[in-house]
């Protein structure tokens, strides 16, 4: 048969066969065994390369379709197994060097013609050649086709990121294994000259522009996934390795030395230490300046981004003390292949827009960064040794950039910064054009640009503080603000972000340097503003701009107290005399003679009327400040200010500032009584702390006193009024009081009000105090939209933030007159939206709840409200109350339901919301019983409409009932009881339920059905309970509520709800009945030793529970025969069964009662009253597991069903046992619907299901059940792909695992522990090799195996046992996982290493190298998950390496503690730490955990084990230990032997 096929060799090269059957030949000479070929793999090889080579050489005429099964035959060869079996078995198989060159000519036609469609088969040749290692000769045994391959596929990569396709995945992993094969040879090349050639000829510019290009990509969401990121990721590593080792050699640095050097600076410099002298430098430069391999946009972008990297890597390989010129100097020759370097005029600013401006901003800075990083300028040096040439680089660097200010672009800003931090110098003598373009005049709104703002303004006050100079930098400021500029180029001088960094700058500086600054200011006021503010608008700006910056200031700085030196507080009052004379005191006079002229309002006189209110307020709060804090403080207003003469008229201030009487007063508030600005907030703020010093300054209150104080208190309400009521949505606010315009004043008067109602409460009217709860409930109100912008910025004070806040203080409950008026609010705007129009008050209970004039909080209200009245004469208050109780039964009764549409529920939600914050232990008897009535009268007498959403209407519902819950936890709950009976309230709840569910009939399967069903539960056990605990008519109102629900059968005769009744009816009786049971089941198991009670609640139980299985079995019969059982039926169910055998249990007898009184008690209801349903239940509820699916509900439901059910192991059927439902539960866990997340959710009820089984199975049951987890933990399931079988039975091993076991079954389990070892061993290593199952099924694996470990510390002795654990921890793999998986599966490995480390002691002793070997591999995982990645900040990625790190460093302190187990290993766990270390820069966070661990491992290590690692280690790793052993003797052992000093 061989013979046949010996001429297949002479037909593929004959002439005469066509090419398709050629084709087909050499397929099938491939694959046949029965073709005989002397060296056939051999030939066909060479047959196709020839065949291809001659193509493409024009030899040989082919059509395009046999050219590309040409290469789909050479891709088939190369992906064969056939062919890895021979290489494998060592046979030699060459391929010819010229198909590299096809296949590189291939590429280039395609990047020609900007396409890949037909490359995808040469793509896959290309990438099997560079898989297989003795194919790859072809590329590798000569260089010049590698760097073609590589820089024609970078191009391709390059053409197709710029386009807007999707980015072919196969294109880039070609590129990955080509780049990574270009590496390995390029670090065998001896030549540096050759190489650096080679890379800045062919491969710089592709792959610095496909850097970039990858770098600024914004993956689509298809494109973005974890893999796909991780390969940019090692591509962008790669090209950076490249460059470095191409460009930037140790062998080139005398080059760079010659080239860069000036000629002074390198006499020293050996010349001709290479055979031609490079201009390295100057080389790069022409590459980074060539125009013509890219559009000019791009290729502008990829210099600015190139740039940054290629002086970082410069850095990294010549950067040491004695080239740090040469450094800078190639700083300076990349710096000048940027745009910006060519800055010249205003000319080129009008060229570019600021998307231009910020990636040249970007690298300036970046370059910025990487010379602070490395040191390379020293000040002092560069001054003496080198003329200052690198300060006067910077210097014109800085002078370019101030004038063209670019305040839009964030980077602009930080460039200065980093400027800043060089040297303060280098900005100095542009400092105030600084100011001015960066602060004063810069127009911010973007918040990355404020935050780059605030970051170079807090680096100029921190540098100007660091030198003692900051009344320097506040010299620039004043005449920045005093120079020209117009009306609406005057900005705010303190923005919300500054003036916070002014603040904490301020609480650092020393007095003195504070009391510079504020004498700066005030004599730039009387100089230089206040001779020439008259009549003059744009002086009266700046006057207001200087008083908002001394107020900032002095309301900042530090306090002066007892500690502070004398000089500094003489000083200070010298200071507060001159503000007062020289700048209130003149400006008050200055206001006056404007007034005698009848002036009118304008503008320059309204910003002098601002700024001089401003400065009285500063003036007042400072002085009454010191004057608290300080003893030695003496105030200007002498001694006459500690005494309030009640009868000094309101308006005078002459007694709080001087000069500032009654004539002043009136005229300013005059003046200000139509406009809501600034001014208006200070006189209000005058007032109040005129308040405080009268209240703080009195002894005793008089009744002058305290008219005084309620006109003052009224005055500073009603001020702001008007504005608080107009229908503009008020702006928020930074908090400064300079900065207060007429959008913000509401919002600063709301906030000052709130902020001091402790002081203004005791002396509001009754109607002011409705105002304030008025005010506060609109403002809490506010639309969700609203409120989300208003949230928008944290630091900003907005209306809702300060009532929201208020509401949740402690203060509002303290406040009672307050507290009960915003309770009355809420019920008239309850009662405002059920009745809108005025109708017959007996059919609106909520408006007699919330009528004016009734004395809800008569302790509150002035004695005149309450009437008097006899003691025995009710409250009118619960007269009410009652009146509104029965009308609330009656409109029940008479089926009255007030019909709500969409927009009235989501008001009331709202309402029901605010609610919800009020704290329920500080309501009064009064409140607390209308909030009751309030919150009832909503359940029952409502009802929505029916065009209205059902979800929407049911969470209504459920809000009600919730709270109606919670208010039966107050401590005032019996005040409920006093209005109506619980019998009345429960009947008249359930009634109006029961009409309404009948509009729900289409939701009952929706998740706020089964939202509500569980609210109303809630709220009927609670009330049940309180029933029960406080004795309130027990027997009535418990045989009343069951001859109720009697009634409401769904067939009951007596039952007048049968034509509304309706599945949802069902479920809501069930829900009923069940919480009944449930309460009195409780309250049997609980002895409280009156037996007559007990008895009476035994009966109660046994009419509640007959009730509830007749019902349940009436329902059953008319549910739909074979349908699956009502989720809301297995609840009751369980309770009924619960309540059931809590009846055949005995009664316990009362303490010293003689049992023969009751000999029938003990002995009664042996046999329980509803056996066969609750085994009907059983029975159905096995046979439903498996359709469950992943229904969470249903499925913590029926297992909880079943656990109490096999807790009487008398209940279950004849002839079957516990294995039966392990049975089922094992197929639950392993069927088709069941997750992971569905598993975690039902584990609680898993395992007391399993207990019980557990608990009340036979020993050879237990055997079966252990049978039955073998079988699925068999190696079988995992090669069937039977993941499903695996998990499941894993979980049964980590349930059976938390079961109490003891005698047998606890033998039984731990002498089956090494089978489970074994299987646990198995299966990870299987699951290991299928990523998808890595996060489900090894962080499971990983639990179950430490809680074994944990549990058999005792118990398993074999050391081999614990050892084949470490298998799991070495397979694991920790690459390529999302951040969750990530630290679950971290977590999991190190919690089994502490169980090892801590219950094994004698294992370790034979152990610890596989042990540390597990450890390292976190160690090394943690180090490169935690690299330093660019400057984002902590994200949510870095926040799970940060929790690893930390269990790293705990492991760390574990083994440090065992010193007996690991003192040998010592010096190689920190030999292992610090290879690692050197070959990565990490995160400082990381690092930070990291290194406080390693210390601990130091701590174990001697003096000769150090040296041992200076020795045997390599040189960049020995550089690494030596830092860490040096920051280890100077931070760690030094504080740990002060420590020591200490210990017994």
């Amino acid at each position: 048969m061989a013979a046949i096929y010996s001429g297949i060799h002479l037909k593929l090269k004959s002439s005469k066969t066509s090419w398709k059957d050629k084709l087909k030949l050499a397929q099938f000479a491939w694959i046949s065994h029965q073709c005989f070929l002397p060296n056939k793999e051999q030939v066909l090889l060479d047959w196709v390369s020839h065949t291809l080579v001659s193509c493409y050489n024009k030899k040989l005429e082919l059509s395009d379709e046999i050219i590309e099964k040409l290469w789909t035959y050479l891709d088939n060869i190369l992906h064969s197994k056939k062919l890895q079996c021979l290489l494998k078995e060592g046979k030699t198989i060459t391929l010819r060097f010229s198909i590299a060159q096809v296949i590189n000519e291939r590429l280039s036609i395609s990047y020609t013609q900007k396409t890949l469609t037909d490359v995808g088969t040469v793509l896959n040749c290309c990438r099997s050649i560079l898989s297989i290692s003795p194919l790859t000769i072809i590329y590798t045994a000569k260089s010049e086709l590698l760097v073609d391959l590589l820089s024609k596929l970078s191009w391709l990569a390059c053409w197709q990121l710029s386009s807007e396709d999707a980015v072919s995945s196969q294109l880039f992993e070609v590129l990955q294994l080509t780049l990574g094969q270009y590496l390995l040879i390029q670090r065998q090349q001896a030549n540096a000259n050759r190489v650096f050639g080679q890379v800045t000829k062919f491969l710089l510019q592709p792959c610095l522009l496909l850097r970039h290009l990858l770098t600024a990509r914004v993956w689509t969401q298809g494109e973005d996934g974890h893999g796909r990121q991780h390969l940019n990721r090692e591509i962008r590593n790669g090209i950076e390795a490249l460059v470095k080792a191409g460009i930037f050699q140790p062998e080139l640095l005398p080059s760079y030395r010659e080239e860069l050097l000036p000629e002074n600076e390198s006499r020293n410099v050996k010349k001709g230490a290479l055979k031609t002298c490079l201009l390295p430098a100057r080389t790069i430069q022409m590459v980074l300046g060539d125009t013509s391999f890219c559009q000019p946009a791009l290729q502008e972008k990829a210099v600015a981004s190139s740039v940054p990297l290629l002086f970082k890597l410069f850095l990294e390989s010549y950067n040491k003390a004695e080239d740090h010129l040469v450094c800078f100097h190639m700083l300076t020759k990349l710096f000048g292949c940027l745009k910006v370097a060519c800055l010249q005029g205003d000319l080129w600013t009008d060229q570019l827009s600021p998307s231009e401006w910020s990636p040249e901003l970007l690298a300036v800075e970046q370059l910025l960064n990487s010379v602070l990083s490395s040191s390379i300028y020293n000040v002092a040096v560069d001054r003496i040794r080198h003329k200052e040439v690198q300060f006067h680089f910077y210097r014109q660097v800085a002078q370019t950039l101030v004038n063209h200010p670019q305040a839009t672009v964030p980077a602009w800003f930080r460039v200065f910064r980093a400027l800043i931090s060089l040297n303060h110098l280098i900005v100095e003598p542009d400092l105030d054009d600084l100011v001015a373009s960066a602060w004063i005049d810069a127009e911010v709104s973007e918040p990355r640009t404020k935050k780059a703002q605030e970051a170079l303004v807090n680096a100029l006050f921190q540098t100007y503080a660091k030198l003692r100079q900051f009344q320097k930098l506040f010299e620039e400021v004043l005449s920045v603000i005093c120079r020209p500029a117009a009306e609406d180029l005057r900005l705010p001088v303190l923005p919300a972000g500054i003036k916070a960094k002014l603040c904490e700058c301020l609480l650092e500086l020393p007095p003195s340097q504070v009391l510079d600054v504020l004498y700066l200011i005030l004599e730039k006021c009387q100089t230089s503003i206040i001779p020439d503010v008259r009549g003059d608008s744009d002086m009266a700006l700046k006057l207001k701009s200087m008083s908002s910056l001394l107020h900032s200031v002095m309301f900042n700085m530090r306090s002066l107290d007892d500690s502070t030196p004398l000089p500094v507080v003489r000083r200070t009052q010298t200071l507060l005399e001159t503000m007062q004379r020289g700048i209130i005191q003149t400006l008050l006079d200055l206001l006056k003679d404007c007034w005698a002229e009848d002036t009118e309002l304008d503008l320059w006189l309204e910003k002098v009327v601002d700024s001089v209110l401003l400065l009285a307020c500063t003036w007042v709060a400072t002085d009454t400040l010191f004057g608290l804090n300080c003893s030695k403080y003496v105030s200007p207003l002498g001694k006459a200010a500690l005494v309030a003469d009640s009868t000094v008229s309101l308006s005078d201030f002459s007694a709080v500032l001087p000069g500032f009487d009654a004539q002043y007063w009136e005229k300013i508030t005059k003046l200000l009584s139509g406009s809501c600005s600034g001014s208006r907030y200070c006189t209000e703020w005058l007032m109040l702390q005129k308040m405080k010093r009268m209240l703080m300054s009195s002894t005793c209150h008089t009744e002058a006193l305290r008219q005084m104080m309620q006109h003052a208190a009224a005055f500073i309400l009603h001020s702001g009024k008007s504005c608080m009521t107009e229908v503009v949505e008020p702006e928020p606010w930074d908090g400064n009081a300079g900065a207060i315009s007429s959008s913000t004043y509401p919002t600063a008067h709301w906030h000052l009000v709130v902020s001091n109602l402790p002081v203004l409460i005791p002396y509001l009217s009754v109607n002011d105090t409705l105002y304030v709860a008025d005010v506060l409930l609109k403002t809490l109100l506010v639309n969700q939209m609203q409120a989300a912008s208003s949230d928008s910025d944290d630091s900003l004070i907005s209306v809702e933030k300060v009532s929201k806040d208020f509401l949740h203080s402690p203060l509002l409950p303290e406040m009672r007159m307050l507290h009960t008026s915003f309770i009355s609010h809420i019920v008239q705007r309850c009662a405002s939206v059920l009745y809108p129009a005025v109708q017959n008050v007996a059919s609106q209970p909520l408006r007699q709840l919330s009528a004016e004039g009734i004395p809800w909080c008569e302790a509150g209200f002035p004695s005149c409200v309450a009437r008097e009245r006899p003691k025995d004469e009710p409250s009118v208050c619960w007269t009410i109350m009652e009146e509104v109780a029965q009308n609330i039964l009656s409109l029940v009764k008479m089926r009255s339901f007030v019909t709500l549409e969409e927009e009235d529920l989501r008001m009331l939600l709202d309402l029901l919301e605010i609610i919800s914050v009020l704290n329920l232990d500080s309501l009064f008897p009064t409140d607390h019983a209308r909030l009751f009535l309030l919150l009832l009268s909503l359940t029952v007498n409502t009802r929505a409409n029916g065009a209205c959403s059902e979800a929407r209407s049911l969470k209504f519902l459920a809000a009600c009932f919730h709270l109606l819950a919670r208010l039966q936890t107050g401590r005032n709950v019996s005040s409920s009881f006093k209005v109506l009976h619980a019998s009345d309230t429960l009947e008249a709840v359930l009634t109006s339920l029961f009409v309404v569910c009948q509009t729900f009939a289409s939701a009952l399967t929706a998740a706020p059905w089964e939202e509500f069903l569980h609210e109303i539960q809630v709220f009927l056990e609670h009330y049940l309970q309180i029933v029960l605990e406080r004795r309130l008519s027990v027997k009535l109102n418990m045989e009343k509520f069951t001859s109720f629900l009697a009634t409401c059968q769904p067939h009951g005769a007596s039952s007048d709800l049968t034509k509304h009744w309706n599945p949802a009816a069902d479920q809501l009786l069930l829900v009923a009945l069940t919480a009944q049971c449930h309460v009195l089941t409780l309250h049997v198991q609980k002895p409280s030793g009156n037996w007559k009670a007990e008895e009476t609640l035994l009966i109660l139980l046994k009419q509640a529970m007959l009730q509830a299985g007749s019902t349940i079995q009436i329902l059953l019969r008319n549910s739909t025969k074979g349908q699956p059982l009502p989720f809301a039926f297995i609840p009751c169910v369980t309770t009924l069964l619960k309540a059931d055998s809590s009846c055949t249990q005995p009664v316990c007898l009362v303490t010293g009662e003689d049992e023969q009184k009751r000999p029938q008690e003990s002995n009664r209801h042996r046999q329980l009253s509803h056996r066969d349903l609750y085994q009907r239940f059983y029975t159905q509820i096995l046979r439903e597991l498996d359709l469950a699916g992943g229904s969470v509900q249903f499925l913590s439901s029926a297992l909880h069903f079943l656990a109490v059910f096999c807790s009487m192991p008398r209940l279950l059927p004849v002839q079957e046992t516990s294995v039966a439902v392990f049975h089922s539960v094992k197929k639950l866990l392993s069927g088709p619907g069941i997750t992971l997340q569905a598993i975690q959710s039902i584990e609680m009820q898993l395992a007391e299901l399993i207990a019980q089984l557990v608990k009340n199975c036979t020993n050879d049951n237990f055997c079966a059940i252990l049978r039955l987890v073998l079988e699925g933990l068999d190696i079988c399931s995992a090669w069937k792909q039977n993941t499903k079988q695996v998990l499941s039975a894993v979980t049964l091993v980590k349930l059976l695992l938390g079961c109490p076991l003891n005698g047998e079954k606890e033998k039984t389990f731990w002498l089956s522990s090494p089978q489970l070892v074994t299987a646990l061993v198995m299966q990870a290593k299987e699951a290991s090799e299928d990523h998808a199952v890595i996060p489900t099924l090894i962080v499971l694996i990983l639990e179950t195996a430490a809680i074994l470990l944990r549990q058999g510390g005792r118990i398993l002795s074999n050391p081999h046992h614990i050892t084949l654990i470490f298998g799991i921890l070495l397979t694991v793999p920790l690459n390529h996982l999302k951040p969750e998986d990530y630290y679950g599966i971290f977590l999991g490995i190190h919690e089994v290493l502490f169980s090892i480390l801590k219950c094994y002691p004698k294992v370790m002793l034979k152990a610890a190298p596989s042990f540390l070997c597990s450890f390292h591999k976190l160690v090394v995982s943690v180090m490169h998950e935690g690299r330093q990645k660019g400057d984002g900040g902590m994200s949510d990625e870095m926040e799970v390496i940060l929790k690893c790190a930390q269990l790293v460093e705990r492991m760390y302190s574990y083994i440090a503690a065992k010193t007996e187990d690991f003192t040998v290993f010592s010096a190689f766990i920190v030999g292992q730490y610090v290879t690692e270390l050197q070959k990565v820069t990490l995160h400082p966070a990381v690092k930070k955990h990291l290194t406080e661990g390693i210390y601990q491992i130091l701590d174990l290590c001697i003096e000769r084990d150090i040296k041992f690692l200076n020795a045997s280690l390599p040189m960049g790793v020995r550089e690494v230990l030596k830092e860490l052993y040096s920051d280890y003797t100077h931070y760690h052992r030094t504080a740990k032997q002060g420590d020591e000093k200490y210990k017994a």
